[in-house]
């Protein structure tokens, strides 16, 4: 099966996401590595300044997010793969989170809910979507509308 041209793909922010990324990871590797005996504190610079550059900017690269008829399409990953394909017309809610770290990077962290998951997790996450509010509003607007489709054609 061919791709097909998506109806809207959303711009990412690729290099606040790199940045975001790159020092969450070294942060985090850093910390539980004090309680490791101490060796985050060599880890978690070392990881920064090695491999943690090359990693996270290839992350950063693989990211994708679209829209493909009624349904929101997220790509992620560059070593272990994740796709995802959540329909609108499931969409309940998108919640914005932004921490201290995600803030002094410029970065929005957009939790996708659906009804029936039957979980607290979200169903999909999009991280450094440029002008998240503008993806918000056309993706509950074409919800909606998908919505109507529904209702009228039933």
């Amino acid at each position: 099966m061919a791709d097909q041209k998506p109806q809207h793909e959303f711009e990412i922010d690729r290099e606040a996401v790199y940045r975001y990324t790159l020092i969450f990871t070294s942060l985090l590797i850093g910390v539980c590595g004090i309680f490791a005996f101490g060796v985050g504190l060599l880890l978690g610079p070392l990881w920064f300044l090695t491999l943690g550059r090359w990693v996270h900017r290839r992350q950063a690269n693989a990211l994708r997010y679209w829209l493909d008829g009624s349904t929101l399409r997220i790509n992620k990953g560059f070593i272990f793969l994740q796709r995802k394909s959540i329909p609108l017309d499931r969409v309940t809610d998108f919640v914005f989170a932004q921490g201290p770290l995600a803030r002094a990077c410029g970065v929005w962290i957009i939790k996708v809910q659906t009804a029936g998951t039957g979980q607290q997790m979200p169903e999909g996450t999009l991280v450094g979507v440029v002008d998240a509010e503008a993806m918000r509003d056309l993706l509950l607007t074409k919800r909606d509308d998908v919505a109507q489709g529904n209702r009228s054609g039933a």
